[in-house]
């Protein structure tokens, strides 16, 4: 039998080549990219079909509107009074909102274009689903909804995350909302897979917590980064055990200790030093770099991002064993 011949494009896999097509860049914010390069990105979101989900991009300006009344960011909106008994109205505000929209990607500043776009793809998610999971009496049920729920948002987060890669956009667009983007072996098998778990309502409220250390890096808030970071990992103990909205001093160690005691979360000789180490690392560094305490040093950019990677992987490997 002759050999099946194995066609392959010019230059596919060989960085050198593919850099002299379209050179690699340093990760920046949305602010970084030029005029042309905003308006691509826009096309190519236009050209996948997300801007003709005409209700999404009404309530999302809606909401920048209501939210930011003072600066009004969606001026042609804002312009048409509302009248829900005109069909005609309906369909001028939506194109409005879309304009708006399109207005706002190109001239608009990098944390109003990233709230816009995530409030945007909070419409995908159905909340029917999510409801129906909270009431779920089985793991399997509650996860079933939970998909369902993202099924729409997790299409849009792809073709997002596309395009930020395409154009060095330092954020990947994940379900527990904007996270940084680093080595996509890190985004892709921690990141992304975590905070997919976390998405069950049950962890709500650790979601919310690792939102506000994302937002805290993007502002470049680091102290409080590890702040939040110390209480998303504290929270998660919490629910674990079934002690949310307790406090209690040795909160750390007693509460994995009691999750190891009831049998939540199964440690082994070759875990247990890694488990321990870095359940010891989270509280040294809450007392040395965040807010919660007077700093006793400087906290830089890398203090905070290896403080939220000790985190991710913490919770990564307590989210497994639960599900195992």
């Amino acid at each position: 039998m002759s050999d099946i011949p194995h066609y392959r494009l010019y230059g596919d896999g060989d960085p050198s080549i593919e850099n002299s097509i379209q050179p690699q860049l340093e990760l920046r914010e949305w602010d970084g990219l030029t005029v042309a390069e905003k308006r691509i990105a826009l096309k190519e979101v236009t050209n996948r079909g997300w801007l003709e989900e005409g209700g999404w991009l009404l309530e999302t300006i809606e909401y920048l509107n209501q939210r930011f009344l003072r600066d009004c960011p969606g001026k042609a909106l804002h312009s048409i009074k509302p009248d829900r008994y005109a069909p005609t109205n309906e369909s001028a505000r939506r194109k409005a909102a879309k304009a708006d929209f399109e207005g706002i990607s190109v001239d608009g500043s990098a944390p109003l274009v990233y709230r816009m776009l995530t409030r945007f793809a909070q419409s995908a998610i159905a909340a029917h689903e999510l409801a129906a999971a909270k009431k779920s009496a089985t793991p399997d049920e509650r996860k079933r909804h939970v998909d369902a729920a993202f099924q729409r948002f997790d299409r849009f987060a792809n073709a997002l995350n596309h395009i930020f890669s395409q154009f060095a956009v330092n954020q990947q667009l994940t379900r527990g909302g904007l996270v940084p983007r680093q080595d996509e072996q890190i985004t892709t098998k921690l990141y992304e897979p975590t905070l997919r778990a976390l998405s069950d309502p049950k962890w709500s409220s650790v979601s919310e917590d690792l939102r506000g250390m994302f937002s805290d890096y993007r502002q470049q808030n680091y102290p409080e980064v590890i702040t939040k970071a110390h209480a998303a990992v504290q929270r998660f103990l919490q629910i674990a055990v079934g002690e949310e909205g307790k406090s209690g001093k040795g909160e750390l160690a007693k509460l994995f200790a009691d999750a190891k005691r009831q049998g939540l979360i199964p440690v082994n000789r070759f875990i247990e030093p890694v488990v321990a180490a870095i359940l010891g690392f989270v509280p040294a560094e809450r007392a040395t770099n965040s807010t919660a305490k007077p700093a006793v040093k400087l906290t830089t950019p890398a203090d905070a991002l290896l403080m939220m990677n000790v985190v991710m992987v913490l919770l990564q490997y307590c989210l497994q064993n639960e599900r195992s």
